[in-house]
């Protein structure tokens, strides 16, 4: 077999190192043009593809999250109007209850007297201070001139019947169809009787003369019905003293009483009369 030389061993073996780092060369280069075409072809991908449905897909679900927010919205706003409604309600309710509470101890104490308890029908804001119509009539046993009360005191007289309604004249109207006999509880524990004849509407107060325009009658003393006229009893509470008038000869000329405190606001009331003798 023929054997090498030193020089051709040599060239062969320069010969094969050759070739391979020409091998090593073409597949770095050939797997850097692969890593090249890749890289171009992922952010062809991800820019006309896969980013503008990303972003679609963003909005879409931003809005369907907005629109389920609007709708919890508007679900929690409904839910708090039919909350601050129920609350309404049910403070009138407890206020319409307190005030038959109160009518009822009240008819306790008038054992002696008629009562028929009755609720507002109607007030009229163009006559608030002046008439209400309440659900009793003659066939309740309601005549003229009894006297109309809320928890706190007298509020008005019957100025007309009919069958199942009647009409009060409110004390707060300006001229009133009938003078209210009264009396005034003085400090001493006796009582100076008078009238109660208009309301003042500038002094928002009743205007009482009285028959002893000598008496000591201060603020704050309780003014209520003597029994000795009208169709009703005594010792109704009508308000209290707001300030006494004097003429020069330092004597009582007028006396303005602050009517009841809930005059202006009530659902419910009793006529009050005066027992039949039996």
């Amino acid at each position: 077999m023929r054997k090498f030389t030193r020089i051709q061993k040599r060239l062969l073996t320069i010969i094969v190192v050759l070739c391979i780092l020409a091998c090593a060369m073409f597949g770095l280069r050939q797997n850097s043009i692969t890593n090249i075409g890749y890289s171009a072809w992922t952010y062809l991908k991800y820019g006309l593809i896969e980013y503008p449905l990303a972003s679609v897909g963003n909005v879409i679900n931003d809005f369907s999250n907005l629109w389920h927010a609007y709708d919890d919205n508007e679900y929690l706003s409904k839910q708090l109007a039919e909350q601050k409604n129920y609350q309404t309600a049910y403070e009138d309710e407890k206020n319409k209850n307190k005030q038959l509470e109160e009518l009822l101890d009240m008819k306790g104490g008038l054992s002696n007297a008629k009562t028929i308890s009755v609720r507002v029908l109607e007030r009229s804001s163009d006559s608030w201070l002046q008439t209400i119509t309440i659900s009793a009539g003659k066939k309740q046993g309601v005549q003229t001139n009894m006297l109309v009360a809320t928890s706190e005191g007298a509020i008005g007289l019957i100025d007309s019947v009919q069958t199942n309604t009647s009409t009060v004249q409110l004390l707060t109207c300006q001229h009133l169809n009938n003078d209210i006999a009264i009396k005034v509880s003085l400090e001493d524990g006796s009582s100076v009787e008078g009238v109660l004849q208009s309301y003042d509407t500038a002094k928002k107060a009743y205007r009482v003369s009285l028959f002893d325009n000598d008496a000591t009658v201060t603020k704050g003393q309780k003014v209520a019905t003597s029994g000795k006229g009208g169709n009703y009893p005594s010792g109704i509470l009508i308000g209290e003293v707001k300030d006494v008038s004097l003429n020069d000869d330092s004597i009582i000329s007028t006396v303005y009483v602050s009517p009841v405190s809930n005059m202006n606001s009530f659902d419910y009331c009793i006529v009050i009369g005066k027992e039949e003798s039996k």
